[in-house]
């Protein structure tokens, strides 16, 4: 899969597109199932048409309703992957997200001058900046031109439903939805050694800020370090500590339930599997110890499923 960067929406014209278009548009936040659904029949309608399936990522993604960045189940480097591994779309545009909605007309306008549309496909309802390059009126007028247009499905909505999965923790309903499990990737970066001290090492991970963290609690999960493909079993935490009296900074801190080595500096990946159980606060150390014993047993067994099942 090709991937074209448009540095401007005012010069929408593509010389490398010189083949008919069935064009996706989407948001394309999380790249889930009904995505999927989406890309599926944008290939049919690029076969009945003679033309190449190209999918539409508008970038940067749209804000929350109080104009701060939306929290998001993929980072623009995930997107990218998971469109690829649909293996549908032969290119992928990456186009600056409208400041202000057009007119149908002057949407119509930018989205012919990516090449010669023939098919144009999106979901029912278009939301948030999806709906500014999608005014009201633009499906009338594509079909008008003779443009064959599609609009069916909800993955927005899906996206939004998913979203509320991860933040409640309900991490195998949410894999269910996506179809892959829900990941963090970044930077094992120091912390206070708590946990080493507790005899539990734990990479405090710096995750991509913009992205959706799960909630508060205990989770198993898989982890993977760079440059190795073997997945390694990890116990997570995400929350606050308040039995240390931390206060309201969230961390995400993993404990590798079969490596021992110094993780500071290195890109971290983690997948999470299901939620054990919820943060709480100890009375005493020894308390916290026996639980997270607990804990490392539990996502052992958990784990050991996961594999079992897989075979």
């Amino acid at each position: 899969m090709r991937v074209v960067y448009l540095l401007s929406r005012e010069s929408a014209a593509l010389e490398t597109l010189t083949d008919p278009l069935a064009l996706a548009v989407s948001d394309w936040d999380g790249a889930h199932r009904e995505h999927l659904a989406l890309a599926r029949r944008t290939a049919e309608a690029a076969m009945w048409q003679d033309a190449q399936a190209v999918a539409l990522l508008l970038w940067p993604s749209p804000t929350g309703g109080d104009n701060t960045p939306a929290a998001r189940l993929t980072t623009l480097e995930e997107r990218i992957a998971r469109l690829e591994a649909f293996g549908v779309f032969e290119t992928l545009l990456v186009a600056p997200t409208p400041p202000e909605a057009p007119d149908a007309d002057a949407a119509l306008a930018w989205l012919r001058g990516l090449g010669e549309l023939r098919a144009l496909l999106t979901e029912a309802r278009p939301r948030e900046a999806l709906a500014r390059l999608w005014p009201a009126g633009l499906a009338e007028a594509a079909r008008a031109a003779g443009i064959a247009v599609e609009q069916e499905g909800d993955a927005s909505g899906e996206s939004e439903r998913i979203r509320g999965l991860v933040e409640a923790g309900r991490m195998r309903e949410a894999t269910a939805a996506l179809g892959y499990a829900y990941t963090l990737t970044g930077e094992v970066v120091g912390g206070d050694r708590r946990g080493r001290l507790l005899g539990f090492p734990t990479a405090n991970l710096r995750a991509e800020p913009s992205k959706l963290t799960p909630g508060d609690g205990i989770y198993a999960a898989w982890a993977w370090l760079p440059g190795d493909r073997t997945a390694w079993p990890a116990a997570i935490s995400v929350g606050v500590r308040p039995t240390f009296g931390q206060g309201a900074r969230r961390q995400v801190e993993a404990h590798l339930l079969d490596v021992t080595m110094d993780l500071y500096g290195l890109q971290l990946r983690l997948a999470f599997v299901d939620w054990l159980r919820a943060e709480l606060r100890f009375e005493s150390v020894e308390a916290l110890i026996e639980q997270m014993n607990a804990d490392r047993e539990h996502s052992r067994r958990i784990l050991r499923a996961e594999t079992t099942d897989a075979d």
